[in-house]
């Protein structure tokens, strides 16, 4: 008890440090804020998406010009105090919970008294966070643009784009409104036609065998664009062409862990955008530069972005089916002696979050894909509870003592 105490001191400490340093670097207009339009608020919560309690963020600056009746600007500010380096999935989580906040601008700061792991860089990066890194008396700002966005403003890009909404059409002939069941269940179809093992046996879905059985069956091709510069001038990574029913693909993530989901986000506009009628121009607008696994709350209110989001959501059905990573994550719980298999408890205990990592660990390197890719289908499976941040001392100890107690129950069970 006394060390879980000491624990929640230390993490109070640092926000209350990192609120200081919010407030200088706010005051001193390190920020590009005006301090006087600006309020820092503690633990505030956030009406989010798709989420009726809300979320609550270490620290917030709501950005309120004068004489506006709403919030114009918000920044959310994740505090991590840790003993050893910064874990891929507390930057995605963090990342995500942004991306479900809606109404304002939102920008979000990571502050940090550790490193980050390669993986949880990647995603700052991405996702254009600002990363502060303290030590005992000094900080480090990096600031990180949006991959998706351009310091320099295109205004070619703003003509053709401006001339593109008014012009082209805004609805596609045959576009369907397909739900994340019908997807699943698509995927699942395909994966059963081509090879019913996959499923009956929790087998990792072997991409290029498919391409081969769907070259057979519908005469689709595909290649890697080395010799193509003008495709990969557009720095593109994946892109299907219906006019010679032909993926391709940048070869500069053969072999990474992007290439999975790319193929299959490929293969989902192959299965369920093929027939679209659209003119060449609408379609070309279409080649996929980046797949942000955390947009999948699209407004959907473009054709662009419901065939963006059925393909993102194919190709996590068909690489992880629902009925497969429920029975692999199972499995793994059981092994490592979970009682309560087949969902994911995930809160600020040590214990759980190794728990946690290891299974999105194991589960990655069963079915050949990225851990973004299999924490994010889990999410969209319901398959992971995270407890409200801040739990009571008593509830943590007695959940402890219970997972122990489960453990060593399962263990007797084995002799």
């Amino acid at each position: 008890m006394k060390e879980k105490i000491n624990t929640v001191k230390i993490g109070d400490e640092f926000e209350n440090k990192s609120y200081d340093i919010i407030e200088k670097l706010l005051n001193e207009y390190k920020l590009s804020l005006i301090p006087g339009h600006c309020t820092i608020y503690r633990k505030k919560k956030y009406q989010a998406e798709g989420r009726s309690n809300g979320i609550i963020f270490d620290l917030s600056i709501e950005v309120k010009p004068p004489n506006a009746n709403n919030v114009t600007m918000l920044y959310l500010i994740e505090c991590k105090n840790y003993s050893s380096s910064i874990p891929v999935d507390e930057v995605s989580l963090f990342a995500q919970y942004i991306s479900q906040i809606k109404n304002f601008a939102v920008k979000g700061i990571f502050i940090t008294n550790n490193r980050l792991q390669q993986g949880a860089l990647e995603q700052i990066r991405h996702n254009g966070i600002m990363l502060i890194e303290v030590d005992e008396e000094n900080y480090n700002i990096t600031h990180y643009k949006n991959e998706e966005s351009n310091a320099i403003i295109d205004f070619d890009s703003i003509i053709l784009n401006t001339l593109c909404k008014i012009l082209l059409p805004q609805k596609i002939q045959g576009l369907k409104r397909l739900s994340k069941k019908q997807i699943n269940n698509i995927a699942f179809e395909v994966i059963n036609e081509f090879n019913p093992k996959v499923i009956q046996y929790v087998q990792p879905t072997p991409l290029f065998d498919l391409l081969d059985f769907l070259k057979k069956k519908y005469d689709l091709k595909f290649h890697y664009a080395d010799n193509d510069a003008n495709l990969l001038n557009n720095k593109f990574l994946g892109y299907f062409n219906s006019e010679t029913n032909t993926i391709i693909i940048n070869p500069s993530i053969r072999g990474t862990k992007k290439e999975p989901f790319v193929i299959g986000h490929e293969i989902g506009h192959f299965i369920l955008h093929r027939e679209l009628k659209v003119n060449k121009t609408v379609y070309n607008n279409f080649k996929d530069t980046e797949f942000n696994l955390f947009k999948q709350s699209y407004s959907l209110d473009n054709p662009k972005n419901w065939i963006e989001w059925q393909a993102n959501a194919f190709s996590s059905a068909l690489l992880l089916p629902d009925i497969s990573i429920e029975a692999m994550l199972i499995a793994i719980q059981q092994e490592i002696g979970i009682s309560k298999a087949g969902r994911i408890y995930l809160d600020e205990q040590e214990c759980n979050r190794k728990d946690f990592q290891e299974i999105i660990e194991r589960l990655s390197i069963h079915f050949q894909v990225s851990k973004i890719n299999v924490e994010y289908r889990l999410e969209s499976l319901n398959l992971i509870y995270r407890a409200p941040r801040r739990m009571q001392e008593e509830d943590i100890d007695s959940k402890e003592f219970l997972r122990q107690l489960s453990i060593m129950r399962a263990k007797s069970e084995d002799y």
